[in-house]
C-alpha cells in the first residue's frame, strides 16, 4: 500500500524584493510605488487578475507602505464599524458573494470616497465585467482607477517559478528552471499546479528534483 505524503504547507514571502515587475504587472506594481501622488485624483483602486498573477503580494507591499488593514469580506461588519477606521483599507478578493454585500460595499465606497483614505480594492477578473446586481454599485467601479494584470510573459513565469519552488525550501538550477517554463501554458495557473505537482512528487518519492521529476510532474498536468 502506498503510504500518504503528508504536506505540511508553506509561506509565501511577499516582501518588497520578491515582487518581480514585468511588461504584465508594471502599471500596478507602479502604481502602489508611486503612492499616493498616484491616488491625488481618485482615493479608491482596483487591482484585478487572476488568481496567482500576485495581486495578494502587491496588495502586502502596499499594506506596508501605507499602513493598511486587509478584509477578506465584510458581511459581518456593520457600516459602523467600518467607517471608523482612520486607516487605509484593502478589500481582497472582492466579487459579487456573501462576503461582500452589495449595499454596505456601495454605502462604504461612497463613505471613503470624501474621506482622505485610500482603499485599494482586488477582483479575480475586471469589477466591471461581475455580475452586479446594484446599478449604482457598477457605475462606482467605473469611477476607480482599474488597474489589469495581465498573463505572465516568459519573464515573469520564470520569476514566479524561481519564487514559488523557494517559498516551498526547494531549489532548482536555471537549467530546470528553463526547461519548466518552456513546457507549461502561459498562465499563473498553470505555474501553481506544476510547482504544487513537483513539490508532492519529490515529497512521495523522497527523492531530490530532477529532470526525470519534472518530466513526470509535466506528464500529468
Amino acid at each position: 500500500m502506498k503510504q500518504k505524503t503528508l504536506n505540511f504547507g508553506h509561506k509565501d514571502d511577499h516582501s518588497v524584493k520578491n515582487l518581480y515587475k514585468s511588461t504584465c504587472n508594471e502599471v500596478a506594481i507602479n502604481f502602489i510605488y508611486g503612492w499616493p501622488k498616484t491616488s491625488i485624483n481618485n482615493n479608491i483602486f482596483c487591482i484585478y487578475g487572476p488568481t496567482g498573477s500576485g495581486k495578494t503580494h502587491i496588495s502586502k507591499v502596499w499594506m506596508e507602505k501605507s499602513n493598511a488593514i486587509i478584509f477578506n469580506g465584510i458581511s459581518d461588519l456593520s457600516f459602523d464599524y467600518l467607517s471608523s477606521f482612520d486607516r487605509n483599507l484593502i478589500f481582497e478578493d472582492v466579487s459579487p458573494n456573501k462576503n461582500w454585500p452589495e449595499n454596505l460595499l456601495f454605502e462604504f465606497i461612497n463613505e471613503i470616497k470624501s474621506s482622505r483614505l485610500s482603499l485599494l480594492i482586488t477582483c479575480n477578473s475586471d469589477p466591471l465585467k461581475l455580475k452586479w446586481k446594484t446599478k449604482d454599485l457598477i457605475s462606482r467601479f467605473a469611477s476607480f482607477t482599474n488597474i489589469e494584470i495581465k498573463l505572465p510573459d516568459d519573464f515573469l513565469i520564470k520569476k514566479i517559478l524561481m519564487k514559488q519552488f523557494a517559498d516551498r525550501q526547494l531549489s532548482l538550477d536555471s537549467e530546470q528552471i528553463e526547461y519548466i517554463s518552456k513546457r507549461i501554458e502561459r498562465s499563473y495557473s498553470s505555474i501553481i499546479k506544476i510547482v504544487d505537482r513537483v513539490d508532492n512528487l519529490a515529497l512521495q518519492n523522497k527523492k531530490a528534483i530532477s529532470k526525470n521529476l519534472i518530466k513526470e510532474a509535466i506528464k500529468y498536468l
